[in-house]
C-alpha cells in the first residue's frame, strides 16, 4: 500500500504514525511546503518572545522518520491532485502516486479586505518563518498594533512587549477572547493584561491601515487613529482546501469528511484545520491530533470512527492560567460562578456538564477539565465555587 500525506503538522504526523503502527509494510511519504521538520506550533509564541530556540520545540527530526521508515519531503508544495489517476502533482511537475492520500495542509491566516493590508510592516503569524520576519522587523519599533483579541492575538501582543513601548490590541467584540470567555471573564483578563503593559481598543473595527509605502497608523471606524510602526493581523484562520477542490471532493465551510475522515472522493481523506466533520471546523490542536490519528487508522484499514472533540482550551495566556470548554453563555442552564482574588470560575450544567470557565486558578482547572471530560465529579467543582465565594 502506498500512502501519501500532504502536510507535516500534527494531523499529518499523527496519521503517519497511526498508519505505521497498523501497516508495518506500507510505503509512507509525508510531503510538506514547510522547510521545517514537525514542531509544536503552540510554542511559536515562546519563540517570538525570545524564550526558546527552534530546536527546543522541534519534536521529530531525521532519526524519527528513518526509524519509522517514513519518507519526509520538505520544502515541496503539492499543486493539485489527479484523483482519476491517483497521483499528487507538485509545482515542479513531479508526480507522487498513491493508493490512499491524506490532505492535512492546515490553515492560512485570515486577512480581512483592509485598505493598506499590503503595506510594508504588516504581518500575520502562523509558523517559524513568520515569527522570524516579525522579530527582524520589530527591533526598533515604538508602536505596534495587533488586530484581534483572540488567543493568538493576545499572546503575540504580550510576546512583542520586549520590542515596543506601546502595543495596542484592537478587538471587534466588547471583551477579550469572545470564544473562550464571557463578558465578566473578558473584563477580568483585560485588567490583568493592562497591568502587564498592554493597551486595548475594544468594540472597535479597523477602517484602514495607513502609510506611505510603510505602516504609519491604524484608522478605526470610530475615527480614532492609532500610531503604528508595525501591524500584526490575528483575525482567525482559513483552512486550506484548494487541493480538495482540485480533486473534486465536496467542500462546504471546509473539506467535508465522514466519521472515518474520508472525503467524497475514494481513497482521499482529510484531517485537521481544513476538515469539516458533521458541520464543524475545529481549528484547534487537540482536534487536529485526534483527527489525524483516526484518519491514519482508517487509511490503513482499521475502521475507527471519529467521536468529535470537546472544544476546550487549557493554557496560559501571557502567564495567566485559563481553561474554557463547552457552552458558557446558555440562559437555560444551571449556573455557578464566583470571582475573587484575581480568579474567576464559572460552571454550567443541564442534566450533565455543559460548560466551564476557569481564569487564574490552576487547581480548579484540573478539576474542571476532569468534569468536562466526564472523568470527575461536578460536585467537586461546585464545592470550590462555594468555598471561593464564602
Amino acid at each position: 500500500m502506498n500512502y501519501i500525506i500532504i502536510g507535516n503538522g500534527v494531523a499529518g504526523t499523527e496519521a503517519a504514525m497511526a498508519i505505521r503502527k497498523t501497516d508495518p509494510d506500507g510505503e509512507i511519504t509525508v510531503i510538506s511546503e514547510s522547510k521545517h521538520p514537525f514542531y509544536y506550533r503552540p510554542r511559536i509564541i515562546d519563540y517570538l518572545a525570545g524564550e526558546i530556540t527552534v530546536d527546543k520545540f522541534t519534536l521529530y527530526g531525521d532519526e524519527h522518520y528513518a526509524k519509522n521508515r517514513i519518507t519526509c519531503v520538505l520544502g515541496t508544495r503539492i499543486a493539485s491532485i489527479d484523483a482519476k489517476n491517483r497521483s499528487a502533482l507538485d509545482t515542479e511537475g513531479r508526480a507522487y502516486p498513491y493508493d490512499r492520500l491524506l490532505i492535512a495542509t492546515g490553515a492560512d491566516p485570515y486577512v480581512p479586505p483592509l485598505e493598506g493590508a499590503g503595506l510594508h510592516g504588516v504581518f500575520t503569524i502562523r509558523g517559524i518563518t513568520d515569527a522570524d520576519r516579525i522579530i527582524g522587523f520589530c527591533q526598533n519599533i515604538e508602536d505596534i498594533v495587533v488586530l484581534g483579541g483572540g488567543l493568538l492575538g493576545l499572546e503575540t501582543a504580550n510576546a512583542l512587549l520586549r520590542f515596543a513601548k506601546r502595543i495596542t490590541v484592537v478587538e471587534y467584540f466588547e471583551w477579550l477572547l469572545p470564544r473562550q470567555l464571557d463578558r465578566t471573564g473578558g473584563a477580568m483578563l483585560q485588567d490583568m493584561l493592562e497591568k502587564k503593559g498592554l493597551c486595548f481598543a475594544l468594540g472597535e473595527s479597523v477602517l484602514s491601515i495607513r502609510g506611505e509605502g510603510a505602516v504609519e497608523s491604524v484608522l478605526l471606524k470610530s475615527g480614532k487613529e492609532i500610531p503604528a510602526g508595525a501591524v500584526i493581523i490575528s483575525t482567525g484562520i482559513k483552512g486550506r482546501n484548494e487541493l480538495a477542490v482540485s480533486a473534486g471532493a465536496a467542500v462546504k465551510k471546509g473539506i467535508v469528511v465522514d466519521d472515518f475522515m474520508a472525503t467524497s472522493v475514494e481513497g482521499i481523506f482529510a484531517a485537521g484545520d481544513p476538515a469539516e466533520h458533521d458541520g464543524c471546523l475545529y481549528g484547534i490542536w487537540p482536534a487536529a491530533r485526534e483527527q489525524g490519528r483516526i484518519a491514519g487508522l482508517n487509511m490503513a484499514g482499521a475502521a475507527t470512527p471519529y467521536r468529535k472533540t470537546l472544544p476546550s482550551n487549557a493554557l496560559k495566556i501571557t502567564g495567566i492560567d485559563l481553561y474554557s470548554a463547552g457552552e458558557f453563555n446558555r440562559d437555560d442552564a444551571e449556573t455557578f460562578s464566583c470571582s475573587l482574588d484575581g480568579s474567576y470560575i464559572k460552571y454550567l450544567q443541564k442534566g450533565g456538564p455543559l460548560g466551564a470557565i476557569i481564569l487564574g486558578d490552576p487547581g480548579a482547572i484540573k478539576i474542571a477539565k476532569n468534569v468536562m471530560e466526564r472523568n470527575g465529579d461536578p460536585a467537586e467543582l461546585r464545592k470550590i465555587i462555594g468555598l471561593t465565594s464564602s
